[in-house]
């Protein structure tokens, strides 16, 4: 919950006739309101809130606006205008109201609501009991003010206590100014929110603002009564002090064979590349094995397969655009990884138009509630920080990490395939970079950094710049076969060579078990949750052993 703080403000209406003042306010402590009044206001904490009609009564019934829940209570609170549909999501619940409608459903299961989501003079309107109960907040109605009082619960409001007579509430820091309310009873019990000179900014239970001199309160420095006890809601990520070692392994068609299982040293999660997403109606292109999850499951390890967006665009933009597409797609995979018998999955969406950054948070916030419901644990590459709008700023960090069980920082094509000069693919001060500026937005605990397991070989001839990507295996059978001296390079924290040949310059920076060494130290140095590695297949046998004994 992060709580917002305004400034103080006016909350009380003065008409100033010359001659003679009047004083009106809003606050009518003396007046016995009868029933409901539609004349309701709304104190959040000690301020006022004033815009439009924040709250309403509805068949007797509070409702607030859409705009006060998600100015004050959840940011991530979302509308789809099209389809008329509120969606609320938190770690373990995803529910969707229809406007007008007296059904909801909860993690896509439907069940009655005694009020609707309703439309009114423009203005989404939610009944208060479909949300309060999934923040950390009290509502209260007090028809003797007339107000709706909402604080905090994960929030300590100090407290004090009137204990002589004559005490009165004003308007300001200044016995000349306007009474709220006078001989306020001994006894009677405010919240403090400000300290001044002589006086204290308080609150009424009531929800009545103002100052109250301070020889009239004694403040009481225990725990608030009307106050739930602070827990601690901090959970822990990993169940024990084993790192991740996940490895992706790339499958280009549907696997038919799997003779080649075997234990692999230090890695402990498998993530097949096995399924796409194909079309805006969410078709599936599954490349699974039953037998390769059998062999894995029987050696120990869990399986988090990979599912991609086709790297396409305009297709991702069809596909979360809709809020019943998502919860649809969202429910298709879930089958799928369920049928398999997965323990989690690893989202790829990549190259993502900025437009669609938004959604793309969205979609992850309803499907993370729903995996975790069945156990599985979710999982998403994301980029290092560029100005790339596709390939970076369409990923918005610390908000996937608040429903993602981890992020995995694809640490490579720092020189890409098309880069104009030649260069490291992830050269190990270009990473630590990276794994810095993300931990800015992501917490240490979620991050996984991704290691790359091949090498480009550059290629420049007549000014123009082209590559190739090699396996390890591939890129030291080309230096041995043309006896080119490599030399360790300190910023790249790799060996480096280069060979002029048929007037063509070729250049490489390689990928081994020494400069994997180094970048799985940062693991370590910034206290990661873990490695992940691209791609299984292209690693000589060495690699594995040499991350092992760094990361455990």
């Amino acid at each position: 919950m992060k709580k917002i703080f305004l400034g103080l403000l006016v909350i009380i209406v003065i008409a100033g006739l010359i001659g003679g003042g009047i004083y009106t306010t809003k606050y009518k402590p003396n007046e016995k309101v009868i029933g409901f009044s539609d004349e309701i206001y709304l104190m959040i904490e000690d301020v006022l809130i004033e815009n439009g009609e924040p709250v309403i009564f509805q068949d007797s019934k509070i409702y607030f606006s859409y705009d006060i829940i998600k100015t004050y209570f959840d940011k991530d609170i979302y509308y789809d205008q099209s389809e008329e549909t509120l969606i609320l999501t938190s770690v373990d619940k995803v529910k969707r109201y229809k406007i007008g409608e007296y059904e909801g459903s909860i993690n896509s299961k439907i069940y009655l609501i005694d009020n609707p989501v309703i439309l009114l003079n423009d203005r989404i309107y939610v009944p208060m009991e479909l949300f309060k109960d999934d923040y950390d907040i009290t509502i209260e109605f007090y028809p003797d003010t007339n107000a709706v009082v909402v604080d905090y619960t994960d929030m300590y409001y100090l407290n004090g206590e009137v204990v002589l007579q004559g005490a009165s509430l004003r308007t300001d820091l200044d016995i000349k100014s306007p009474m709220l309310l006078s001989d306020i009873e001994i006894g009677t019990s405010l919240y403090i929110y400000g300290e001044f000179e002589h006086w204290y900014k308080v609150r009424t239970l009531d929800g009545i603002p103002g100052f109250i001199e301070k020889r009239y309160l004694k403040v009481n420095h225990t725990k608030d009564i009307y106050k739930t006890e602070l827990l601690d809601k901090e959970q822990s990520i990993i169940s024990n002090s084993e790192k991740i070692n996940l490895t992706w392994d790339y499958t280009y068609r549907k696997l038919a064979n799997t003779d080649n299982i075997v234990p692999i040293e230090g890695v402990n999660i498998m993530s097949p590349t096995w399924f796409s997403i194909t079309d805006s109606s969410g078709t599936i292109y599954d490349k699974g094995n039953r037998d390769y999850v059998r062999k894995y499951r029987d050696l120990g390890y869990q399986i988090w397969p990979l599912i991609d967006n086709n790297f396409d665009p305009d297709l991702t933009h069809d596909l979360l655009k809709s809020s019943a597409n998502r919860e649809q797609i969202i429910n298709n995979i879930l089958d799928v990884y369920l049928d398999y018998g997965f323990q989690g999955i690893n989202i790829d969406f990549e190259n993502i138009h900025l437009k669609d950054k938004d959604l793309l948070t969205q979609f992850v916030r309803e499907l993370y509630p729903i995996f975790k419901e069945n156990n599985l644990m979710v999982s998403m590459a994301v980029t290092t920080i560029s100005t790339s709008e596709n390939w970076s700023l369409s990923y918005d960090r610390e908000r996937l990490a608040e429903t993602t069980d981890y992020l995995m920082l694809m640490a490579y094509d720092q020189h890409w395939a098309a880069s104009p000069i030649a260069g490291s693919v992830a050269q190990y001060s270009w990473v630590e970079r990276g794994i810095k500026g993300v931990l800015k937005q992501i917490p240490n605990e979620k991050l996984i950094l991704s290691v790359p397991y091949y090498t480009r070989l550059w290629i420049e001839e007549d000014g123009k710049v082209s590559s190739q990507a090699l396996s390890m295996e591939v890129a030291n059978r080309f230096i041995d076969e043309n006896n080119i001296d490599l030399i360790w390079d300190n910023e790249s924290m790799q060996y480096y060579g280069e060979l002029e040949k048929e007037n063509k310059l070729y250049k490489i920076w390689l990928e081994d078990s020494n400069s994997l060494e180094y970048k799985a130290s940062l693991i370590n140095k910034y206290d990661l949750a873990g490695i992940a590695s691209w791609r299984k297949g292209f690693e000589t046998e060495d690699v594995w052993t040499a991350i092992h004994s760094i990361v455990n």
